[in-house]
Parts: structure tokens; sequence; C-alpha cells
């Protein structure tokens, strides 16, 4: 098992064997500073953690495990999967370290399979590759922060994205978007019109000129107004409008659904670069779009990983019980469960317990006045 130690965090990590999208030098933080991007980021990791992790073997739901319960001993699962999620999102791999394993050995896992583990931020982690290019495996183990050596790749659960990385495949947009988002905080900063001096006197210097801009600045944000000698000022009619920051704003806020594959109008975006109204009565259909677009791929990857025979038994896989998400409306639902009922495929207090019912006799049983405690 691998040995902690402080250690100075490690540089970003070539995040694939095989990396084709140029880097560009976009941060995470200056993604999430944008706030279609950051919204698009918390609507997919908020969706997901509501969605529960389930094993089954063949049809059979079992017990899920403490590995899909709560994975690290300090965290809960939810804090787990969010950061998994979002190096996912933005970097297009995610890392656990494995903690612990449950002893029971086989031919293909001598030490067991993992019970415990703990997600590592991918800018904390380094490959170690052969520099054969020929070779079979080229991965020879993991750098990781905070852990002496090299970390063998059986003790590390690596998830890999199956959509580009955003801050990779999105780079240019996500600095142009920046961009917008510093021009129209400038204008939203600036309490003088935008205006223009002209000198009508002698002719005075390059310096002289700034100190008398400086000056008349200065003298119109303490008192409102500035006294001119020699001078005259032309304000000029230059608002958000007419340097196009509103629609300009509008078009990024529909390219980061696009970079995300969320609904346009999940963000406030449209086609069109406006903003559009999610109503009622299109909220389902907007929230499986969601779901099915923006969420699924990257629980599809994680619980595919979940799966592999070094992690979990042969015979056995992981997946996310997203159907019960998506029939989160009670109205929905109900229709659900009755069409379950009525055709004979769940029990009456299987039906209750899925509307979050007691189940029939021991609701006759707590109501019966007889019945002590």
């Amino acid at each position: 098992m691998p040995t902690f130690a402080t250690t100075r965090p490690l540089a970003s990590p070539n995040l694939s064997l095989v990396d084709s999208w140029p880097n560009l030098g976009t941060s995470r933080q200056a993604a999430l500073s944008i706030p279609s991007i950051k919204n698009a980021r918390d609507l997919i990791v908020g969706a997901a953690v509501q969605i529960a992790p389930q094993r089954y073997r063949g049809a059979e739901l079992i017990q899920a495990g403490r590995l899909l319960e709560q994975p690290d001993p300090d965290s809960t699962w939810q804090a787990t999967l969010a950061g998994t999620l979002e190096d996912l999102i933005f970097d297009g791999t995610a890392y656990w370290v494995v903690l612990a394993r449950d002893g029971e050995a086989t031919e293909r896992n001598p030490d067991g399979l993992p019970v415990r583990a703990r997600w590592i931020p991918c800018a904390d982690v380094e490959l170690e590759l052969d520099r054969n290019a020929g070779s079979y495996a080229r991965l020879e183990g993991y750098r990781i922060a905070g852990i002496r050596g090299v970390v063998d790749p059986e003790n590390v659960i690596r998830f890999d994205s199956p959509l580009a990385a955003v801050l990779r495949a999105g780079a240019e947009t996500i600095t142009a978007t920046r961009e917008l988002e510093d021009a129209a905080n400038r204008n939203a900063a600036t309490t003088i019109p935008a205006g223009t001096l002209t000198n009508e006197g002698a002719e005075v210097s390059e310096e002289e000129a700034e100190e008398l801009v400086a000056r008349f600045e200065a003298q119109r944000l303490e008192h409102g107004v500035a006294f001119l000698q020699g001078l005259t000022y032309e304000r000029q009619q230059l608002s958000a409008e007419d340097l196009e920051l509103v629609a300009a704003r509008a078009n990024a806020a529909t390219d980061a659904a696009r970079l995300t594959n969320m609904p346009v109008a999940m963000i406030s975006a449209s086609p069109s670069g406006g903003a559009s109204a999610m109503l009622y009565a299109n909220l389902g259909a907007q929230l499986t779009l969601m779901v099915s677009s923006a969420v699924a791929p990257y629980l599809v990857a994680i619980a595919a990983t979940l799966s592999l025979d070094r992690v979990t038994p042969r015979g056995q896989r992981v997946a996310f019980d997203v159907a019960t998400f998506l029939r989160s409306d009670p109205a929905e639902l109900r229709t659900h469960v009755l069409e379950l009922l009525a055709a004979e495929v769940i029990t009456t207090d299987e039906a209750r317990a899925m509307l979050g019912l007691t189940a029939a006799g021991a609701a006759a049983e707590a109501a019966t006045p007889e019945r002590t405690v």
C-alpha cells in the first residue's frame, strides 16, 4: 500500500498516453470564473451526486459495498464523486488511490479487491511511462503528491472521460469569454462617462497632459464636477450595447452550453445567443436532455471503470440509478408506479416503498387503536 508523506505538489501531468489536444494554458480557475461555465459544472455535479450508484450480480441488485457508499474514510461519497466529475469535465482524467483491500486473494487480485479509495486531484498526479513506444504496456506507475516513490498502477483507479476535456477542447472559447467578462467589468466599474479632453490653449507636454487627465478624473470622482481652464470636455456616447458586450456575452453563454453539452435553457442561454425561458411544461424534457447528454457520459465512464475485474468481483457490475432520478417529479413517479403495479411487475408493498410509503400491513397495524407500544 502507498505511504503518505508531505512533499511539494507535482506539476500538472500529461493527462493521457496519447494527447493530441494543444495545451493553451487555460486554467480551471479562469474557466470557473465564467458564470455560465460554473453554472454548467454545478448542474452536472449537482445532478450526478443525487443519482445513487448500484451494484448488480447479473440482473440481481445486491448491496453496493463500502467502495460505492464511502470510499474515503475522511470524506463522503458525494464529495469524492464531485471531485472525480470535475476532473473528468475539465481535464479528462480522474484518479483514486487505493487505501485498503478486502484481503480475499484471487489469482487475478492477489491482494484482494479495493474497499477504500481516495480521490486525488489530477494536478497532483504524474505518469511514469516507458520511453519505448513499442512496449505493450507503457504505464509503469504514478507519482502522486504526498506519496513517496512510484505508486504501482494496481493501487490507482484511473477514470478516463469519453468526452474531450473542456480546458483543452474549449481553451480558445474560455479565453475569449474571459476577455468579454473583463471588458464588461471594466465598463461597469467606470463611473465617469467616456469622453475626450481637448486642449484649446498653449501646447502642453505628454506628461502634463497625463497629469491634466488624472486631475480631471479625480475631481469628477470626488466632487462630481471639475474645473477646466483652456480645455473642453466632450462626452462620447458609448455603452455596453455600442461595444456589443450584451450580444457577445449572450453568445458566450451559448458557447459554454455547447462546450459542456448542457441544454442552453438550463443556463439561460439559447441557440440564437439571447435568453430563453424554461417552463414547468418543458422542465422534464430539459432535465432528461441534460442527464443524457451532459451527465450520463461521465457516469457511464465511472461505472465502467468501477466494474473492472480489478475493482469489482467478476460477474458483478456497477451502474447509476438514472431512471429514478428522472422520475423525481411526484406526478411522473406516481404514474410510473401505477403502470408497473397494473402490469403486475411489482407488488403493492413494493409500489408503496417506491412512493416512500410504509407497507400496507404496517400501515394498518399502526392505525389499529388497540395496538400498544
